[in-house]
């Protein structure tokens, strides 16, 4: 009996010490496994917060191109505006007192003409100089006109282009909200499922 009892001792022994080894070999593999998890999961934020600073840094290049875009047609409004100072002060330069000194020669030959030839003649030189003047404002008023009608297109279409990033950028702004909470979750299923097992 003492020698059967001392047997099945050895082999109980024996049995467990290979339990405990296997245990052992079973701890060691979840900790390789949580190890390998938590890397996959430092490797995927790390992929998240790439994205991110990416992402910054295309919209700062974004917004350095459209202020770059609207310095320019500032500018572009800038030289417009002096043209027009300068079609103004060509205007201006006119000397309105030799211009009336002319005028009111050519109502004097009017005046005086023998026949309606002359007449005629001088009235239509009064009648040119009137025109000439109305199709100079016009055309001061139609480059004015221009002007304005291209600063809104170009204020529209800058509110288009703003409208279209700002929609650009809110969905990548769910993107990312979407991606983070994936990868918090999937930390969250595989931290539970290293609890249960």
């Amino acid at each position: 009996i003492k020698i059967l009892l001392s047997t099945c001792s050895i082999q109980l022994q024996d049995k467990l010490s290979e339990k405990d080894k296997e245990l052992k070999t079973i701890k060691l593999d979840l900790e390789l496994q949580e190890r390998a998890t938590e890397a996959k999961i430092a490797e995927k934020i790390a992929a998240l917060v790439e994205e991110v600073y990416s992402a910054q840094r295309e919209r700062d290049e974004a917004v350095m191109a459209r202020l770059r875009l609207a310095n320019e047609e500032r500018d572009e409004a800038f030289q417009r505006v002096q043209r027009l100072e300068e079609s103004l002060k060509e205007l201006e330069n006119i000397n309105p007192e030799e211009n009336d000194m002319t005028l009111q020669e050519l109502l004097n030959r009017i005046n005086n003409a023998d026949t309606g030839t002359d007449i005629l003649k001088n009235g239509a030189i009064i009648l040119n100089r009137i025109h000439r003047t109305k199709e100079c404002k016009k055309k001061i008023i139609a480059e004015e006109m221009n002007a304005v009608i291209e600063q809104r297109d170009a204020a529209l279409s800058q509110c288009k282009r703003l409208e279209q990033e700002l929609h650009h950028l809110k969905e990548q702004n769910q993107t990312s909200a979407n991606n983070t909470r994936h990868l918090t979750a999937e930390n969250n299923q595989e931290r539970a499922l290293k609890v249960n097992l």
